[in-house]
This record gives C-alpha cells, structure tokens and sequence, in this order.
C-alpha cells in the first residue's frame, strides 16, 4: 500500500466513525446548549496527551507533507477507540487560510529541556529582552496578510486527497490573546513579578503594547475576512453555539462580533483580585468585549477573581481547576457561566490508577453546580505523562463517568 493509499484508509476510517455519526451531531448539540447556559450532561473531554507513550510506534509515511495528517488522525482515531471521551468531530475536513504575520520585532530566546514522555510540555528559561520602556518602544505593529493562492493550493491539494471521501472547507482564524505569556516569555518571569511591585508603569507600558497589537490583529483578520464562526474547540473547550452560525469566508462577512475570543493570564495567579484587573482585565476587555463571546482563563485558580471577571460584558466560560475554591467559584459564577472544570492530571499519571481520588474530585464539583444550578464540563489537559500506561486515560474517564451518572442517569 502506498503513502497515499495508506492515510485515505486512515481518512475512511475516520469519516465513517469519527466524523459522520449521530453520536458526533448528539455531542455538538449538547455543546451549544451547555454554551447556552443550559444544564446538560457535562461533557468530559481529554486534551493535551503525551502521545510519544502511546502511538509513536504507529506511525508509517515518510512523506512530509502527510506526516501531520497521519498523526493527527491515527491519534484521533486511538483515542476514539480505547479512551474516549465526549469529543465531536466535524462533518468536513478543514483546511485553515494561510496567514503571513510579521510579528512584534522579538522572538523567544530560551533554554528549553523537553518532555522525555512525548508530552508538549517542556521547562523553560527565558532570556530578559524587554529591560526599559525603551525596549518596549521597539514593538512593532504587525503586518498581516493573508496568502490566497497558497490557501487555494492547499484546499484543492486537499481535496484531490481525499475530496471523494469527505467534504473540505477552507477555514478561518480564532482569537487567542496571552499578553502575560507573552510578556513573560520576553522578560523572564521572576522579572515580571519584581516590575509589578517596583515598577507598575513599565508594566502598563508593556500591557498597553500588546493591547494596541491585538486589537490590530482583530483589525486585520476584519478587513481580510479570516475569522471563523464555527470553531469547534477554543483550546480544548467547546465552542459551538447557536447563536454563532456558520459564516462562508469567501461569500459572507465576518466581524469580531460574529465570534469566540479566549484571553487569559496566568503567570497572575498569585496576585490580588485589584492587581487582576489593574494590569490584566482592564487591558483584555477592550478586545475580548469586541467579540461575540469570551472564554477567560487557563490553569491558574480564578475563583476569588470572578467578580473582577464580570468587567468582560461577554464573558460565557470561565476556566476553573484543582488550584481553585471549587465551591466558591459555583456560588460566584452561579447561572451566568459555564464552569469549564480542569480536573487533576496527577491523578493518570501513576503506575496504577486510583478512581477514589477522581471520584471524590469529580463528586465535589458536580455537587458545588448542582447547589448553584451552574452548567460545567471537565476538560483533562496539560498531562505530562501517564506513565506509559494509556490504560489510566480509559479508566479516568470510565470513573467519571460513573460519576456523572449519579446525577444525570
């Protein structure tokens, strides 16, 4: 079998139980009714994996051009095979618009020591770039352009694959902005910490900076007609809404406020709930209120900050994790929000696997919403291992499953 007969079957495969099932169509309804504030059953998805302890032996083409589609889809498919999880899957294959960006005038410079488990995550030392205002000054705006032909290309490359065995749509851009990850990874954390307390206005010289550059950025993907309604994952969490209808790229046209935006900070995680919006909310709000929606945080505890959260007049989801007053975030985000829960990644990452400590985590969660009427959803990430044991992944979700069960039948 050749390279390209080999990923078609792999396309096969995944268009007929991954893609076009009822069980993929069932998922994406309850993801726009849990967006619409509703109480559905919570839906438990599993992101972020260290597939270098699971599929690495799998992987046949040597084609650099198939390579990312035969990992994506062969991980895809193991996962919908022996782990699961409430993952939905497009109807079509999607091939993003090719975006040229100049970038701010810096990149990163660090020392990196990868994952040795296949995981994405790696330590990190940063080297300080942006010592004065003078440095920060030298932010450029950004220029982007948006390259037609090579997004032609790749659609209809696209299609000659595989256009016989699913539909493919060109696809736009999402709406992403870390203004403190990226500040930290040009600073150096332990220095963006000192500057808050020594030198707050450099700080708000850097934060009024990125703000201009992203609101730029919205500007651009505006005027060239990128963005994209339907976006089915916004960094691990669904996204699909009722109110937020497929728009064509090529025939429609699309505004900030016709979708997602997800903003977060979270090297703020031990500052106070005035520092928050002092140096953070203030800053996201001019371009997360542009959008239709708002997704706002990542991994850092945001449950005594949600009244500051309130600012963002679109906010929907709010991330909430193991770090985090479980009961005192239900009783602040009550009917307003969806709690998008992060459970414990420590919890798969043993030999052995112990569902006491899942079930005990996943019953007090369901039990602050239920007290509150709070619509949640549990999304495991940033697993840094599973002690090759990708068992651990099936059994998490088979327990808090059973979980749910008590709740929801």
């Amino acid at each position: 079998m050749s390279e390209r007969e080999n990923i078609r079957e792999l396309i096969k495969y995944y268009a007929e139980n991954l893609a076009f099932t009822e069980r993929s169509r069932e998922i994406e309804e309850r993801y726009k009714d849990l967006n619409d504030l509703k109480i559905v059953r919570p839906p438990v998805l599993i992101f972020e994996i260290p597939w270098g302890e699971i599929i690495s032996d799998e992987l046949k083409v040597e084609n650099e051009s198939y390579k990312g589609t035969e990992y994506s889809l062969r991980s895809q498919i193991f996962q919908h095979k022996y782990f699961g999880g409430d993952h939905c899957y497009a109807p079509y294959w999607s091939v993003g618009v090719r975006i040229n960006n100049t970038g701010i005038g810096y990149s990163v410079k660090e020392k990196q020591i990868p994952s040795t488990t296949g995981a994405y995550i790696a330590a990190h030392e940063y080297v300080d770039q942006l010592k004065s205002e003078e440095d920060v000054e030298k932010m450029k705006i950004p220029e982007i352009s948006y390259d037609r032909e090579a997004t032609d290309k790749a659609v209809y490359d696209t299609q000659q694959l595989l256009g016989d065995i699913m539909p493919v749509r060109k696809t736009g851009v999402g709406l992403y902005f870390t203004s403190w990850d990226n500040f930290m990874r040009l600073h150096g954390i332990e220095n963006c910490y000192e500057d808050l307390v020594e030198r707050p206005e450099f700080v708000h010289a850097v934060m009024k900076k990125y703000t201009d550059i992203h609101n730029h950025v919205i500007d651009e993907y505006e005027r060239l007609n990128v963005l994209e309604t339907e976006i089915y994952y916004l960094h691990c969490t669904p996204a699909l809404c009722h109110d937020m209808p497929h728009k064509d790229l090529d025939t429609e046209v699309i505004k900030a406020s016709d979708v997602w935006c997800r903003t977060s900070a979270q090297v703020l995680a031990v500052v106070s709930p005035a520092m928050q919006s002092e140096f953070d909310i203030d800053y996201s709000k001019t371009y997360a209120n542009r959008c239709k929606r708002t997704y706002y945080g990542c991994c850092e505890p945001l449950h005594n900050k949600i009244d500051q959260l309130k600012d963002i007049t679109n906010l929907r989801r709010i991330s909430i994790t193991p770090w985090a007053n479980v009961d005192e975030a239900a009783e602040k985000i009550g009917k307003d929000f969806v709690m998008s829960y992060k459970p414990n990644p420590a919890f798969v990452s043993g030999k052995t696997f112990e569902p006491e400590q899942v079930e005990k985590e996943i019953t007090h969660v369901l039990e602050a919403c239920k007290r509150n009427s709070t619509p949640c959803e549990f999304v495991l990430k940033d697993i840094s291992t599973i002690a090759n044991r990708w068992e651990n992944l099936m059994e998490w979700n088979k327990t808090v499953n059973k979980v749910i069960d008590r709740y929801f039948g």
